[in-house]
């Protein structure tokens, strides 16, 4: 693994009022659309955070849209320019590190050094592993580099956000309800997992479900959005999911927050963008929805019992989404 010499530097202290530090965003890239880097680093950025985007690949549009020329990225130069960044004076005042598709095994060795690097610099800072391997359909990559994302990346995460597919992929597992994924998510071990397509309560809805590790024993009931499902929507939805859990996470919102005010902005961008016929996200068009969403989502406590079935909480004042 390569061997990073971090720069040195004084992270903001919690106790401080909230800066917008770094994020350092490493995913694909596209020249037209909204998807991976483009739609993570947008997002972010709006939200007031600077971006240090590192294209993993870069392609003229989404694999969806149909056959295209794909530029590979070097692994050498991958490697070297990720320690040029653990060079940067500020990269211990980085806020968090954000990793979604990924190109080549070389790719996962490469960040796996980074983190460890921008760990031994800063503590407290956050690794987010979109683990974007697979859907439905099977995996996007080589099984090579899924199974080190799976065992050098995963481990080293704070944050993962697979989908249900990913996320049994990852586990070996072949769950058909909640309470399956909930399990296998804390046998991953991760202090917070956000499945992004679980199985949801309501009728022609989508799920997203908030799972977070055992604290001294006991781990906290998982938190459960929902929504109406949208019929076809454009690629891009689980950047800007993970994006804006991460965003609202890193402004001080609580993880129940973050989860409601990053589910409902992107049901804003995928109807606003549906509605008017539009074959992407429009990410800057309706970028406004990012801080005060409006679109009406559901909120619950999962209970682990034998159906999972909801638990209602006792009623309390409702958490404003601004």
């Amino acid at each position: 693994m390569t061997d990073f010499m971090p720069s040195k530097g004084n992270p903001t202290k919690s106790e401080a009022p909230f800066v917008a530090r770094p994020i350092i965003i490493i995913s694909s890239h596209v020249m037209a659309g909204a998807v991976g880097n483009r739609a993570a680093a947008f997002t972010l950025e709006r939200l007031g955070f600077p971006v240090w985007e590192v294209p993993t690949v870069i392609m003229p549009w989404h694999p969806g849209h149909g056959p295209s020329t794909i530029q590979k990225i070097d692994p050498a130069l991958f490697a070297r320019s990720l320690e040029d960044l653990a060079r940067h004076p500020d990269f211990a005042s980085v806020s968090a590190i954000y990793s979604g598709y990924l190109g080549s095994l070389e790719q996962v060795e490469a960040i796996a050094g980074l983190v460890d690097a921008y760990k031994r610099a800063n503590p407290d800072g956050l690794y987010f592993c979109d683990p974007v391997i697979g859907d439905k359909e099977g995996l996007y990559m080589k099984e090579a580099i899924a199974v080190a994302i799976r065992d050098q990346l995963i481990p080293r995460a704070d944050i993962i956000s697979p989908n249900r597919f990913e996320l049994n992929w990852l586990t070996g597992s072949e769950e058909s309800n909640n309470n399956g994924l909930i399990e296998q998510a804390r046998k991953l071990g991760r202090k917070t997992t956000l499945i992004t397509s679980a199985f949801a309560l309501m009728r022609n809805a989508i799920a997203n479900l908030l799972i977070h590790a055992e604290e001294t024993g006991k781990a906290p009931l998982p938190i459960m959005c929902e929504h109406p499902a949208i019929p076809n929507p454009q690629n891009g939805t689980g950047d800007m999911m993970a994006s804006l859990f991460l965003g609202h996470k890193l402004s001080g919102a609580s993880d129940e927050l973050a989860l409601k005010k990053a589910s409902s902005g992107v049901l804003e961008v995928v109807t606003r963008s549906a509605s008017m016929g539009y074959r992407d996200l429009e990410v800057a068009r309706f970028s406004d929805r990012f801080h005060t969403p409006m679109a009406m989502v559901n909120m619950r406590q999962i209970g682990a019992g034998p159906q999972l079935t909801a638990v209602r909480r006792p009623p309390k004042k409702p958490e404003p989404l601004n």
